[in-house]
């Protein structure tokens, strides 16, 4: 671990203890219109694939993309990119400026594919209004409404297969 990413590790956890007095919130897949999904820039051509099966189920569909090297893959304008040399400070704390851009974002439910050692991610994603959020379960803290239990991080189109048949297995009431 750097030592830089003790601090950011640290607002993480406290606030993930704030968000666990929050009230939670499930929905059905068939419930949700916007969905906000996370992921890393390196895992872009899997992700995207997962976006176009959300998309063909009539969702409306947005993404927050962490961009931690020089090079960006070619994504759609729309998409929210956080690049870690000019968006996050030298503790990897996002700006306020790109938290107040993240936060505007409109979901009814937020899926998370980023790693666990994506802090700038889960620090945004924390404190985003969304109400239901999606991910795979950390070994130290639970982040999310539904978690989904790894034993390691699979292939984001696994993963992402699992919270799909999960929201699909919901019922609402």
């Amino acid at each position: 671990m750097r030592l830089t990413d003790y601090f950011i590790k640290k607002k993480v956890q406290s606030l993930a203890f704030g968000a666990a007095c929050r009230k939670h919130e499930s929905r059905a897949l068939e419930d949700v219109s916007h969905i906000l999904v996370l992921y890393q820039a390196n895992d872009h051509e899997l992700a995207e694939s997962c976006l176009n099966v959300l998309r063909r189920k009539n969702k409306w569909v947005q993404a927050c993309v962490y961009v931690s090297g020089e090079s960006t893959p070619e994504m759609n304008a729309s998409y929210v990119q956080i690049h870690a040399g000019k968006d996050v400070n030298i503790w990897q704390v996002p700006f306020r400026s790109v938290l107040d851009r993240f936060k505007a974002i409109k979901a009814d439910l937020l899926i998370d594919l980023t790693p666990p050692d994506c802090y700038p991610m889960q620090y945004l994603m924390l404190q985003h209004p969304c109400e239901f959020k999606v991910g795979v379960k950390h070994a130290d803290i639970d982040l999310y409404d539904l978690s989904i239990s790894v034993t390691e991080r699979e292939d984001i189109k696994y993963l992402f297969g699992h919270i799909l048949f999960y929201l699909e297995a919901i019922r609402s009431k």
